[in-house]
């Protein structure tokens, strides 16, 4: 009956006879279901501004009205040079979302009970974009400059206030779920091989051609291994600077159009340095020391980056040439189990 849409009545579903609900149903046939507790303690399920709370809620143009809301705040947030006054907005367009957090709290309660604001886990995000604008407005972080990068998480609330990509999102959230135990084991394979990868080529990537050094530095190169000079006594070792002149980036080997230095090992079927060069261990390792074994979490990495094949043939060949050709078996272990 038209007297009885748009107003509190008795719960009809037998499942939450037991519990203290009542419904709401609209004009459209939706059926909305709150707590009968008095939402926050004090406004019962028939309290006028409860109930004024409820008819905004499921007033379709009240989610029309938020959806455009924050359609605009991601707008302005694409600005690369925003006006002067978008501070202005900004302050309307978070008074906007305090707003529909204190209809949402008057009409079902803040946490007491089900059906209330934070037992629904898609409010959460909602009270986190809202926290997170009044602190960074109104408290000195100082440079922390990452949290105010939580106002991207508004484009988020879009999920909330779209039936069907509430729908499609949750389902995805639920397919996640059961591929727990396929992530779980993952990660272990994941971490055996990089332990493996680990113990077989830390340290390997930083091998690299460096110059031997000019004739004259024979000598003195000689005495600061004997720890003598010419007449016996302490060499000074002002004379030749080994661990400076290996790591001196100009006494690499550089293949014509790279920017890292030439990848080299010492084991018979390894890669070998042109004349004049010697394979040392020395400087950074590749794309910016970025590609490594040398510590677990750098192996895990590569080892990621192996199985979702991103780039991989350049990690393939880099370790190729420093280990050797032998442990190509490793690799293809790697992306037949992986991949």
């Amino acid at each position: 009956p038209p007297e009885l849409l748009n107003v509190p009545i008795e719960e009809l579903d037998p499942f939450y006879k037991a519990q203290k609900t009542f419904i709401v149903v609209t004009k459209g046939k939706t059926i909305f279901r709150f707590n009968a507790e008095p939402a926050c303690y004090i406004l019962s399920p028939f309290n006028p501004v409860r109930r004024v709370a409820i008819r905004i809620l499921i007033h379709s143009l009240f989610s029309l009205f938020i959806m455009l809301t924050i359609l605009s705040n991601c707008a302005f947030m694409t600005l690369s040079d925003p006006p002067s006054w978008s501070k202005t907005v900004e302050y309307v367009f978070t008074g906007i979302y305090t707003f529909e957090a204190l209809v949402k709290v008057l009409a079902r309660g803040f946490c007491r009970g089900n059906f209330t604001f934070l037992r629904d886990p898609w409010n959460w995000l909602d009270f986190m974009v809202i926290s997170m604008a009044y602190v960074t407005e109104f408290v000195d972080l100082g440079n922390v400059s990452a949290l105010r990068t939580f106002r991207v998480l508004r484009a988020l609330k879009t999920i909330t206030v779209i039936p069907g990509l509430k729908t499609i999102v949750g389902a995805l959230i639920q397919s996640v779920k059961k591929l727990a135990d396929v992530m779980i084991l993952t990660v272990f394979c994941l971490s055996v091989f990089a332990l493996i990868g680990l113990q077989l080529f830390m340290g390997n990537l930083r091998q690299k051609c460096v110059k031997w050094p000019p004739v004259g530095y024979s000598d003195n190169l000689t005495m600061l291994f004997n720890h003598t000079d010419v007449n016996g006594t302490e060499a000074a070792y002002s004379f030749f600077n080994y661990e400076d002149y290996i790591e001196n980036e100009e006494n690499y080997y550089y293949v014509p159009g790279h920017l890292d230095p030439l990848i080299c090992g010492n084991s018979s079927d390894a890669g070998k340095c042109p004349e004049g060069f010697v394979c040392l261990k020395a400087g950074r390792n590749p794309n910016y020391g970025y590609t490594s074994y040398d510590t677990f979490a750098w192996a895990f990495l590569s080892l990621f980056r192996l199985m979702t094949q991103d780039f991989w043939e350049n990690l393939f060949q880099l370790t190729l040439r420093a280990a050797g050709k032998t442990y190509m078996i490793f690799f293809v272990v790697i992306i037949f189990l992986g991949s």
